[in-house]
């Protein structure tokens, strides 16, 4: 079984834009442009994907500390 990580495009509510961007830059290695076109355009993406679900899960906990508003799916 794979599970996959996606991104909900957003950040959660009343998180720090600024602050949120810089660390989902350190996970990503994207530059701010690439951040704001790529992850937060209001648009579901796939992220990461692995039949490791502790290594899925160790990833979705950091972007969701960044503020990233993320959900993990499994799939057959």
């Amino acid at each position: 079984m794979e599970y996959h990580l996606i991104s909900q495009g957003r950040l959660f509510a009343g998180a720090k834009e600024k602050e949120c961007i810089v660390m989902i830059q350190r996970i990503t290695k994207l530059s701010e442009d690439q951040v704001r076109k790529r992850i937060l355009n209001g648009r579901t993406r796939k992220l990461f994907s692995s039949e490791d679900k502790a290594k899925v899960e160790k990833f979705s906990q950091a972007y969701r500390k960044a503020g990233l508003d993320v959900r993990i799916e499994k799939v057959k």
